[in-house]
This record gives C-alpha cells, sequence and structure tokens, in this order.
C-alpha cells in the first residue's frame, strides 16, 4: 500500500512540474573551435562494393604517424593506422556521427549530407541538401586512381574545426565555412526554404553517403610487448 501510495505521488509530482528528462542538445546550441589543418587527412575510402566512403583521420599524438602520403594529382594515402594499435594516438570519424557541416556560424547536420561524387577524372566532396537547397562543393582529388585511398584537397574557404558545446571541445568534426555565398555561389538562403532551386550536380556518377553508415572496419593488432 505505502509503495502505491509513493507512486501516486510521485505521478502527481510529475504531473505538476513536469518530468526531469534531459533534453537533447539542438543544432544550434553548438559552437565551433578551430584546429590545426595539418593534423587531419580528408580521404576517400575505396569500397568493396564500388564506389567510396569519406574517412577523416585525426592525428592526436606523434608518438607514430597515423599516415603517410605520396604523389599528386591524386595524392595517394596510405593509412598507417591500421598496422598498429592506434588507441590515444589517432582518431578517425567513418560516418555522420563523427562529422557534418557548418556553415556561416549554422549546424547543416539534419540538412545537409556529405557524398562523394566522381566525374571528370577526380572525386569530388560535395554537401548535398536534403530540401532542395545549393549544393556545397567542399573538396576534390584532382585526379584518380583506382583501388587507392585518395586524399580531399579542401576548396577556397573550406577548413575543419571541432564542435563545442558549452565551452567543452567534442569529437565531433566540421567541415566548415565562414560565408554562404563561398560555400554555395549563391545569396544566402535559408537551408529550410523549400522552394530554393534544386543544384547544378556536379557530375553523373553519385555516391551517396548513408546518414548512419556502417564504421570502416580497420583491424586493430595486439599492443607488441
Amino acid at each position: 500500500m505505502k509503495r502505491l501510495q509513493k507512486l501516486g505521488l510521485g505521478i502527481l509530482m510529475m504531473a505538476c512540474f513536469g518530468t526531469a528528462v534531459p533534453q537533447p542538445a539542438e543544432a544550434g546550441m553548438f559552437t565551433q573551435t578551430e584546429v590545426e589543418q595539418s593534423n587531419y587527412v580528408v580521404m576517400a575510402v575505396p569500397i568493396a562494393r564500388g564506389g567510396y566512403r569519406l574517412l577523416v583521420v585525426e592525428q592526436i599524438k606523434n608518438t607514430r604517424p597515423c599516415w603517410s602520403e605520396s604523389g599528386s594529382n591524386p595524392i595517394v594515402v596510405d593509412p598507417l593506422l591500421t598496422t598498429f594499435d592506434f588507441t590515444g594516438i589517432c582518431g578517425r570519424a567513418t560516418d555522420s556521427n563523427g562529422y557534418s557541416i557548418r556553415v556561416a556560424q549554422q549546424d547543416l547536420g539534419l540538412q545537409y549530407s556529405l557524398r562523394i561524387e566522381q566525374g571528370n577524372g577526380e572525386l569530388v566532396l560535395v554537401g548535398s541538401s536534403h530540401r532542395g537547397g545549393p549544393a556545397m562543393v567542399i573538396g576534390r582529388t584532382y585526379g584518380m586512381q583506382e583501388g587507392q585511398f585518395l586524399k580531399f584537397i579542401l576548396e577556397p574557404g573550406w577548413r575543419l574545426t571541432r564542435r563545442t558545446y558549452e565551452g567543452r571541445v567534442l569529437g565531433h568534426v566540421y567541415f566548415t565555412n565562414d560565408s554562404w555565398e563561398a560555400a554555395t555561389g549563391a545569396a544566402p538562403a535559408s537551408v529550410s526554404n523549400q522552394e530554393v532551386p534544386p543544384p547544378v550536380p556536379v557530375s553523373n556518377k553519385v555516391n551517396q553517403l548513408p546518414t548512419s553508415a556502417a564504421p570502416i572496419s580497420i583491424p586493430v593488432p595486439s599492443p607488441q610487448s
């Protein structure tokens, strides 16, 4: 009986004062912090079924290099983190949980997704709107080499930053541009506006990155003594 009375009192209190369920942070509550660009590499990773997936790798500590680069047009990336236990040394972002787009201080993670398009002898990293907004060309490989990890060179005005919430720097990486005009080549517009003309495609072949893509499997060998 006492338990029922306590339960009834609890329900009454929730009805009067509301439940204390934590609410997720809204996109507008996030800010950004600058990072050292040379500590990151943005690459296109070939996948077995065809096409490419986006991967961002960060050099957290200089204990061992997380990647190496060779060649030009395109730059081929050797993901060295696959050869050792990279815990605490290298960071990686493999899907929309780890990276998104931020333009003019606005988090566009819910309105835009990142995709890799192939055409004209190169790969292009594109921000694609879910609501008919203009496309954003974010980076290019400036060449092709089948079956290789290829580095994206970010377009002028684009850089990487880290997401910040209430002064705390998070692991989430932003592809950041300070100007809507520079990001899209168009005048500012509401990203939720359904009347914005559709973007002109960068190429005909599209490899869409799913919103919750499966993580890239990178084997981690057992630490050697």
